[in-house]
């Protein structure tokens, strides 16, 4: 909607979706129509998809995240700005706990990997919510380089997609992980609600679900 040129690279497992993408215009999970501005490629053609990219988008999940970087590392060129969207953490065999995007950064060679700017998003942020344009999408546009965000909010930014931005990227990072535990837990509560057979009463196990929240939280 910016009028921005998009490529879309898809993974091995992906095949279906881009080939979809291509013959028809559709996305076959989303149901919709994709923009004319938007292009679709095979992995196989992720070298031509990225000619003159400005701004690279990785929408591998956490257990592919790996595969991503090394992926990554013959196809990033130096000023690129590197946006991640999986949501986690990766626990190192000391205990240690690594945001995504710096366990992305890691596939790439150390010299290029200096030479390009890493960035996330938190959100939440369903990806048919946004495709349908709905008003109520916000999400934060972390990383370490202030100057960077502020560029990437301005490409993404619209009427229906509201994006700010901080430089707190491990705080980000982490809250963006743990939101999902905190969801799961405060979904316990309408769980038993059903189980009981008692979904409809009045008394909604809000107090239940607070604890729950409060616990995790702290």
């Amino acid at each position: 909607d910016n009028g921005h040129e998009v490529r879309l690279v898809g993974t091995h497992l992906d095949r279906d979706i881009i080939d979809s993408i291509k013959k028809t215009g559709v996305h076959p999970g989303l149901g919709r129509k994709v923009p004319e501005t938007v292009r679709a490629y095979q992995l196989e053609e992720a070298r031509e998809a990225f000619e003159g990219a400005e701004v690279a988008l990785s929408g591998v999940n956490s257990f592919g995240v790996h595969w991503a970087g090394e992926q990554l590392a013959s196809l990033l060129k130096p000023g690129m700005m590197v946006l991640s969207i999986a949501k986690g953490m990766e626990a190192a065999e000391n205990g240690d706990l690594h945001i995504l995007p710096e366990v992305l950064a890691r596939g790439v060679p150390q010299d290029l990997r200096k030479q390009v700017s890493w960035s996330a998003i938190g959100g939440p942020s369903i990806a048919g919510e946004v495709a349908a344009r709905r008003h109520d999408t916000c999400v934060v546009f972390a990383g370490r380089d202030a100057d960077v965000l502020k560029k990437l909010a301005t490409l993404f930014r619209t009427d229906y997609y509201h994006v700010w931005t901080s430089t707190d990227f491990i705080g980000v990072e982490g809250c963006a992980a743990m939101k999902n535990c905190y969801a799961l837990g405060v979904g316990f509560a309408e769980g038993i609600l059903e189980r009981e057979g008692e979904s409809g009463s009045k008394d909604r196990n809000y107090n239940y679900a607070a604890a729950l929240f409060g616990q995790g939280a702290v």
